[in-house]
């Protein structure tokens, strides 16, 4: 009998090792879905503030998402580092965001990405994390304006028109009237409904969370 299998330092061989690999990285989720995932430790855990982490804050401002802008939020509660030794964003600290404009139809939360912390003794951290609600959901609940009467009010005149229409020319007292070509079309084509999107506001002293997308390492500014 012969023996038809591959050395194992032979080419062929590495090359089909090489492309199992290939196989494995373009897996859904790369080498994490084939492989082993190495684990590691957090640099200070007394310094750091680690990812997941909920900070509780207050709108100071007013959020509108008529037009795009900045926001601003206080902590309104001490947050610990991963150990719980040490107070690392105290309660007072602000915090520093922004929202986009143009609600889509149906949304009722904004969402705020927080761009930067600051500590009442001026240490500053780039925080980049979005907002959540006190229960960590995603977005701030937000009061909606759905613009009914501008969405639909070009629809509602159109109706009223053909109504009276039909009606006028089935009274024999009434003269026949004859609609001007492209008239109703007209009115139809003015605003649609997906033209008008609603309008979403959050007022001031409404409570917050920030879900912490990173690690805040503080090591920075502890340690000096």
């Amino acid at each position: 009998m012969v023996d038809t299998s591959t050395p194992a330092g032979s080419p062929a061989n590495a090359a089909t090792q090489a492309g199992s690999a290939r196989r494995e990285e373009d897996a859904p989720g790369g080498k994490i879905a084939g492989g082993r995932v190495g684990a590691g430790m957090l640099a200070s855990r007394s310094l750091t503030v680690p990812q997941g982490t909920l900070i509780p804050a207050v709108l100071e401002t007013g959020l509108d998402s008529t037009l795009a802008g900045l926001a601003r939020a206080v902590v309104s509660s001490d947050i610990r580092g991963f150990d719980g030794t040490k107070i690392l964003i105290p309660r007072g600290s602000r915090l520093i965001g922004e929202y986009s404009a143009n609600a889509d139809n149906g949304q009722n939360r904004m969402l705020v990405n927080w761009i930067r912390l600051i500590r009442p003794d001026g240490a500053t951290i780039a925080i980049g994390s979005p907002s959540a609600d006190t229960m960590g959901r995603g977005g701030i609940r937000a009061r909606v304006n759905t613009h009914f009467l501008e969405r639909f009010s070009g629809a509602i005149l159109q109706s009223a028109l053909d109504i009276g229409v039909n009606f006028a020319s089935r009274s024999s007292n009434s003269p026949v009237i004859v609609a001007l070509p492209g008239t109703t079309g007209a009115i139809r084509q003015t605003v649609t409904p997906n033209d008008v999107r609603p309008t979403l506001k959050v007022n001031p002293a409404t409570s917050i969370s920030v879900f912490v997308a990173r690690d805040l390492d503080f090591s920075g500014v502890e340690n000096r």
